[in-house]
């Protein structure tokens, strides 16, 4: 893997931004596609999140995850109030999103981390189920 591709999808619908990320996640490349979603016509700063890093491997130390999370708390009003969910299943991928869980101070988000997909959409009080789920995760999935 080398660099990180990601790909998003706005369910305005389901109040719910779908992320798929794959590849060697840094800060830099992270908080530009963060930008971006920004840019979308569809994009809302109370939209929740699902973000699937179970493909990631996490190119991160502390400095960076700082550097994140000072992004966000630079940006809190483009970001809203809202839930993050972010889905991982390995111990780089658990370590780095613990971290940021940890160092956010961001009252107006809150994050949680999980294994499965399923408690991800419950956390969120979505109303998608696992087969829509995986549905979009497909569909983000680079050719």
């Amino acid at each position: 893997m080398s660099g990180l591709i990601s790909n998003y999808k706005i369910l305005k619908e389901h109040n719910l931004i779908v992320e798929y990320h794959t590849g060697i996640l840094d800060a830099d490349s992270f908080i530009e596609f963060k930008k971006s979603i920004t840019l979308d016509p569809l994009f809302l700063p109370s939209l929740n999140y699902f973000v699937h890093l179970k493909k990631v491997t996490f190119n991160t130390n502390p400095e960076d995850i700082d550097k994140y999370v000072r992004f966000l708390d630079a940006n809190s009003k483009v970001y809203g109030n809202r839930r993050v969910a972010l889905i991982t299943n390995t111990p780089n991928q658990v370590v780095s999103t613990t971290m940021f869980k940890m160092m956010q101070q961001n009252k107006s988000q809150s994050v949680e981390i999980f294994s499965t997909n399923e408690n991800a959409l419950e956390w969120l009080n979505s109303n998608l189920n696992k087969d829509e789920i995986l549905d979009v995760l497909v569909s983000l999935i680079p050719a």
